[in-house]
């Protein structure tokens, strides 16, 4: 692969490319991963989705508590193509991989010594004796990705999505390819943690044989550590708070219910998860490397750019949730068996998480103006939100009442998040108040549905 970073055209015509390859890779990888799990679950207990939830959620939780902004960084930097910024960035991120996993045993000897002791909630997740072996297994994941090369983050950082794209779907179907061929010889939970093992070294390989860019080599620049660290101190708290906002409706849950009723949730969750991965891959992708550029280079033009970027994300996201909210039984009934039914009434309540994800497109906004911080603030409402209202909602009404305390957590930090825009000048009253009369009328449609069907 060469080492020249291909020149730039218009910032208009990456946009279009960069949203024509992010959306359409992101169908594609969602499609495979839909696949792959219709084919899971017919090889696969539900029991075994469930620990696996919870092994996937606590690897995010440690990569997310040391994450220093790294693809931030080289993406907002005005250094962000030296080598000597990219190198010392790839060996602070080889050193958190060490980390990772390092803590990842630590967890997974944890849980094995309190379960044995008899310390766990006998009826959770927590107490599943394969937990913690799978934890341990799946720890080698970080120590790979680590290696991944900075040549991923500097092709987002010029919106050259292709090849980004590319290599994601074939490091996908390496690891489906493992997955089910080991689930087809030992149908057990094994073949989940091979086959995600697999796709990270596939990814990891490719990011330095597929995409141009100068290779990396172990490098230290304590000016460069410095302000790595100034910048992603704030990103750091706020990818904490994040994970904490975002993945602890898993973490609570497990302790709460069993692993069947987790591996039902876990699918209901998967429709709601792809769906919010895509958007935020459009915003990651997409819209915070454009607001970026012209916050650098035309920044009384923030406010307008922002908002055609949120005319396209309110109609594909309003869309998308209230067809999930009217059809989200018959979609789970389509596609699985009867052990998986509960499933349906759990994404028509989650659909309505979608609508948060509108708002969230701020929060590039804000990393783009250089504050972070902001971002922090946000996601200590949310993340005290969910951790408030999940067990109160499960003692006053169970399982449902969890759910709902999941969708009413997502939407805790919205008023705090307009505040913040309007403070930045980013605020159009108009445009708002469109949405929050059509979230009232998805609650609303989603009320009738569960009254008429009883």
């Amino acid at each position: 692969m060469t080492n020249t970073i291909p020149a730039p055209g218009s910032l208009r015509s990456r946009i279009l490319k960069a949203s024509f390859w992010a959306i359409g890779g992101d169908g594609l990888s969602q499609a495979i991963r839909l696949g792959s799990n219709l084919i899971m679950t017919r090889l696969l207990a539900p029991e075994m989705f469930g620990v696996m939830a919870l092994v996937t959620t606590l690897m995010v939780g440690l990569t997310l508590f040391s994450d220093l902004g790294l693809r931030e960084n080289i993406i907002q930097n005005k250094r962000g193509d030296d080598p000597r910024f990219l190198n010392t960035v790839w060996t602070i991120q080889i050193l958190r991989g060490f980390i990772i996993w390092l803590s990842t045993l630590a967890i997974a000897g944890g849980l094995y010594l309190l379960n044995r002791e008899g310390l766990l909630p006998g009826d959770s997740v927590y107490a599943d004796p394969l937990l913690p072996f799978a934890i341990a297994a799946a720890s080698f994941s970080a120590l790979i990705f680590g290696f991944q090369s900075t040549r991923v983050s500097t092709a987002a950082r010029h919106l050259t999505q292709k090849q980004l794209v590319l290599m994601e779907i074939y490091s996908q179907l390496t690891g489906l390819l493992v997955m089910i061929l080991w689930a087809l010889a030992d149908k057990s939970i094994w073949a989940l943690v091979a086959g995600g093992t697999t796709g990270y070294v596939a990814r990891t390989a490719l990011s330095h044989l597929m995409l141009p860019g100068p290779p990396n080599c172990w490098e230290w620049d304590p000016a460069v550590f410095r302000e790595v660290f100034q910048f992603g101190k704030w990103i750091f708290l706020s990818s904490v708070l994040g994970f904490l906002a975002m993945n602890s409706d898993r973490l609570l849950l497990a302790g709460l219910i069993g692993s069947e009723l987790m591996g039902i949730y876990a699918i209901a969750f998967l429709f709601i998860n792809a769906l919010q991965m895509a958007f935020m891959k459009l915003n990651g992708a997409v819209a915070f490397p454009a607001l970026s550029e012209v916050q650098r280079e035309h920044s009384q033009e923030l406010k307008q750019t922002y908002y055609k970027f949120r005319l396209r994300l309110d109609s594909a996201i309003l869309a998308v949730s209230g067809c999930l909210v009217l059809g989200g039984g018959w979609l789970i009934e389509l596609l699985y068996d009867q052990r998986y039914a509960a499933a349906g009434s759990m994404l028509q309540v989650l659909a309505l998480v979608l609508i948060a994800q509108i708002y969230s497109l701020a929060d590039q906004c804000f990393l783009a103006l250089g504050k972070p911080k902001l971002l922090s603030l946000l996601n200590v409402i949310r993340a005290g939100a969910i951790f408030g209202l999940v067990p109160l909602g499960f003692n006053l009404q169970g399982m449902e009442g969890a759910l709902w305390a999941i969708v009413l957590s997502y939407f805790a930090a919205v008023p705090v998040s307009l505040y913040l825009k309007a403070r930045q000048g980013l605020f159009n009253g108009k445009r708002e108040t469109v949405v929050v009369l059509a979230a009232i009328i998805l609650v609303t449609m989603e009320d009738l549905i569960r009254l008429t069907l009883g």
